[in-house]
């Protein structure tokens, strides 16, 4: 008798056993595909993971799977084992990952067949340009798209090159020149892909070698600073790997970063170019995973779940600004795809390439104990240089100035000489506080331990944690004195600072907020380049991976906050940022300046990053997580518990006692989150720390199946495997 073993998509870690259904081939019956399958009073869309002839379950008592979804496996054995592995590795549930790793259609059920998009085609092929009026632009730009793509394109891809094109489309499909047409598969480019660029010799060096190493397991962390030419490389690479008929998949932190890595492949390559992230609709996802999957398409550029598409032919995976903290999530699946990018090439027997210009201390940690290979682009490319640095003591100036008489007279250069600024300010909105002076009131968020900030866009208090907002008050609530007071800065307070300093330039914010609307960063980036922005204010968005060329001016207004940080982790992430933050600076022909503005310019760590530079920084802050043992030296596990009545550190003390005791585990705790009441819920946790990765997590397979399952209403818990933050 066979036994189906299938992964449902519950908080559950086991496979349950299921008879055949009733009158089909069991030929059919293969790992990877897909059964509808009866599990309590729900039928659900599980996958068929073993077969076997064995249950633990009388046979009586099975049910039979409902039908088959798939005559063919849509993920294959290794596919398979990849999820096991992650499974096993995160301690999570086995159908929870299979879910995570599949398009949201094929969760629900649907075939796993490529299908045609609906999109956009030329009705004419003698249409000709001059004939728009000259005023026309936008509508000549997506004529000239379409004539470059005579297949058709979709809206999302329009989108993603043209920004705001729904009215123009519109416009040319009433004059009878465009079509909604079905589009069998994604751009493919007619045009002849650009000539590569000249390599120094550090490039040339990791393209080499690279190259050389194709076929096996190769990992690299590339160490380029900003503006080094760490893209060239990877097209360079790339290119290899295409001449060998394989597929290569790229990840980018961010999706704003999606649209300007996706033009730069597109003027590299004449070939399809798939791209995956959470502004694609549910068809064009399905689309794309089943592209790859079948390998139709070679080049994948995608956000932290494109780590999960699968790949029919390997040949390289590439994790750009590897030090990024979007590459973990944060909730339920808590994966690493950094680490899932690393354990993916080992098992295809490919090249992973980790390129950043501030590698995590993880990475660096595993360079020296010969993991991975190490390179490094020690310059930046072309005729351009590294930046200078200048810190104001912002004690000098006037308490209620927020740009320094330095940083004033740096802008006013740099408009004169018709070249771009930036500046950095990690606090969005108008001001962080609103208080009393009369009796020390401050608004706090009622849900949140956390303060309200003030949006002047929306006249609006708002919390950044769970989101409620509120109008302003208009007197205390405490002492009904009518007069409050804002206080500390945001993006919103420093733009209108510099609209009454600078009237004439044109200032654009970049944070968040002004980036919600669809296709707003697309449009952001192509003012920034065509030169229609003099001034930017921003947050990190800024800061990851994108090419002001005419930028040559950063000024970070507050850089404190991050030197003082309650995580272990707080200095490691300040100095990346503020380096990638200054890279933006100084590109292109032109030197570039960085003035820090702080009131502790004499902080070790902020004065050895901007005399030694981040290489010193990193191996003075290893030497430190060494002393501390801290990660990497050690491994971390993180028992994160939240209950809607009271603070669970009960449940948690459960816990602890329900661990068996071992030597080579401490737990630390438990103690209240750093932030202890979020939405509602108030936070506690619970530390595992090993001096070695296996009795961890030989531990936490004998501890976890002790604890309650958390789907109760009073306390609802997560185990957080490398956790890579303590809040």
């Amino acid at each position: 008798m066979l036994i189906l073993q299938v992964a449902i998509p519950r908080p559950l870690f086991n496979y349950f056993d299921y008879l055949p259904p009733i009158g089909i081939d069991t030929n059919q019956l293969r790992p990877g595909i897909r059964l509808k399958v009866p599990f309590g009073n729900i039928n659900y869309v599980g996958m068929l993971v073993n077969i076997t002839n064995e249950s633990k379950c009388p046979i009586n008592k099975l049910k039979p799977a409902i039908h088959i979804i798939d005559l063919n496996p849509i993920l294959s054995e290794n596919e398979l084992g990849l999820m096991k592995w992650a499974a096993n590795y995160y301690h999570y549930y086995i159908g929870e990952v299979i879910a995570t790793a599949l398009p949201s259609a094929l969760n629900q059920g649907l075939p796993a067949k490529i299908k045609p998009l609906i999109g956009w085609k030329l009705a004419k092929t003698n249409i000709q340009l001059d004939n728009l009026p000259k005023n026309a632009v936008k509508q000549k730009a997506i004529l000239n798209l379409l004539q470059q793509h005579p297949q058709g394109l979709t809206q999302t891809f329009i989108n993603s090159s043209l920004p705001k094109a729904s009215p123009s489309l519109k416009t040319l499909q009433q004059k009878g020149w465009i079509t909604t047409e079905l589009i069998d598969i994604i751009p493919n480019k007619t045009i002849a892909k650009s000539s590569h660029l000249q390599l120094n010799q550090a490039q040339t060096k990791v393209v080499n070698q690279v190259c050389n190493n194709l076929q096996q397991f190769y990992p690299v962390l590339l160490d380029g600073v900003t503006g080094s030419g760490k893209t060239e490389v990877y097209l360079q690479i790339i290119q290899k790997v295409l001449d060998q008929g394989k597929q290569a998949l790229i990840l980018v932190p961010e999706i704003n970063l999606t649209p300007q890595t996706v033009n730069r492949f597109e003027q590299r390559f004449a070939i399809p170019i798939a791209t995956w992230h959470s502004r694609l609709n549910k068809d064009e996802r399905l689309h794309t995973w089943l592209l790859a999957k079948d390998g139709i398409t070679s080049i994948i550029i995608g956000t932290r779940s494109a780590i999960w598409i699968p790949l029919a032919n390997p040949g390289i995976f590439i994790v750009d600004e590897e030090h990024d903290l979007s590459y973990k999530q944060q909730n339920k699946f808590r994966y690493s795809a950094r680490d899932i990018a690393v354990v993916r090439s080992k098992r295809a027997k490919v090249p992973v390439l980790l390129g950043s210009a501030t590698p995590s201390l993880d990475s660096l940690y595993n360079t020296t104990c010969k993991r991975y290979l190490y390179f490094k682009l020690p310059e930046r490319a072309g005729a351009a240089v590294h930046p200078t640095y200048y810190i104001v003591d912002m004690r000098q100036q006037p308490p209620k100035e927020s740009l320094s008489r330095q940083l004033i007279r740096a802008i006013k250069q740099r408009l004169a000489a018709k070249q771009q600024i930036l500046l950095f300010i990690n606090r969005r909105g108008y001001a962080s506080t609103l208080t009393c002076y009369k009796c020390g009131w401050v608004a706090f968020c009622r849900h949140c331990d956390a303060r309200l900030t003030y949006h002047e866009t929306s006249k609006n208090l708002q919390c950044h944690h769970c989101g409620i907002m509120q109008p302003l008050y208009i007197q205390c609530p405490e002492c009904k004195h009518s007069k409050l007071y804002l206080l500390g800065q945001g993006t919103e307070r420093v733009e209108e600072y510099l609209r009454t300093k600078f009237s004439d330039a044109n200032i654009l914010r970049i944070d968040s907020d002004s980036t919600s609307r669809k296709n707003a960063m697309e449009n952001i980036l192509e003012q920034i380049h065509t030169g229609g922005v003099d001034i930017l204010i921003g947050t990190q968005m800024l800061a990851k991976g994108h090419h002001f060329p005419k930028v040559t001016l950063v000024g970070i207004i507050n850089i404190d906050s991050g030197l003082y940080g309650s995580d272990f982790r707080s200095s490691e992430r300040m100095a990346q940022l503020l380096i990638q933050v200054s890279g933006r600076s100084g590109r292109a022909n032109e030197p570039g300046e960085v003035i820090i503005q702080t009131y502790h310019p004499e902080h070790p760590l902020l004065t050895k990053l901007i005399q030694k530079g981040y290489p010193e920084f990193a191996q003075a802050a290893l030497k430190e997580r060494y002393i501390a043992a801290f990660p990497p030296y050690t491994y971390l596990a993180l028992l994160r518990a939240e209950s809607i009545d009271k603070p669970p550190l009960e449940f948690l003390e459960q816990a602890k006692q329900l661990a068996h005791q071992c030597e080579n585990v401490q737990l630390w705790g438990p103690v209240m989150s750093p932030m202890e009441k979020r939405a509602d819920w108030y936070r506690a946790q619970l530390l595992l720390q090993a001096l070695q990765r296996k009795p961890l997590h030989d531990f936490i397979n004998q501890w976890l199946p002790k604890l309650p399952v958390s789907n109760n209403k009073k306390v609802r818990w997560s185990l957080d495997i490398d956790p890579q933050d303590l809040f």
